[in-house]
């Protein structure tokens, strides 16, 4: 079998390093609609867990835990409880993850890994 060589960073880091990971052990996956909140709660097999979240680039997937994803509406900046497209999130066992995108048959990918307590 042939090894996977990697190029090194200027800091000498293998420089694709930071975009692999190992297989999710928790893996969910779902199609939404327009508008339409999901709702995933998070296995308490693990106390803490790292979540992340995987769909189109060019959409914006609004993320909140533990309360009602929302889509912005208005020009005028208001408090909310959602992260739009989070590049990882530190969530508990039992939180409920909800997920909304304003578009059509968005395809959004959870991977959760659990980490030490």
């Amino acid at each position: 079998m042939q090894q996977l060589n990697l190029l090194r960073d200027i800091q000498g880091y293998p420089a694709t390093s930071l975009n692999l990971r190992p297989v999710a052990p928790v893996k969910a996956s779902v199609t939404l609609g327009a508008a339409t909140e999901a709702t995933f709660t998070v296995p308490e097999s693990a106390t803490n867990w790292a979540l992340f979240v995987s769909n189109n680039p060019a959409l914006n997937v609004w993320v909140a835990i533990n309360a009602t994803a929302a889509v912005p509406a208005g020009a005028t900046l208001a408090a909310n409880a959602s992260v739009r497209n989070p590049p990882g999130l530190l969530v508990k066992g039992g939180d409920v993850i909800h997920i909304i995108c304003a578009t059509a048959s968005t395809d959004v990918g959870l991977e959760l890994f659990p980490l030490n307590s």
